[in-house]
């Protein structure tokens, strides 16, 4: 049960992070160069502010922020995982 909650937690919180990077492209302001390859994708997902119009901001960063939550809750199963398999010995 633990593994499908990880794997669950896991695609959906890769899905929102991608679904904000998505959402900023598409909402992508007209004075910033073009999302390239000097791009990084760290800082579109922290800075939103810095490359998408100022409607779509609370969508992106709320789809960020959801996203990072989802990865922390897998993340924390794993290490619940390890320390109950610890504990146990």
């Amino acid at each position: 049960m633990r593994e499908a909650a990880f794997l669950v937690l896991l695609l959906l919180g890769i899905l929102a992070l991608l679904a904000g990077v998505m959402w900023t492209r598409l909402r992508w302001r007209a004075d910033v160069p073009p999302y390239g390859r000097e791009t990084r994708f760290l800082d579109v997902t922290l800075h939103p502010e810095r490359y998408a119009r100022e409607d779509s901001l609370l969508a992106i960063r709320s789809l960020n922020l959801a996203g990072a939550l989802l990865l922390a809750c897998a993340a924390g199963l794993v290490v619940y995982e390890i320390l109950a398999t610890v504990v146990r010995r």
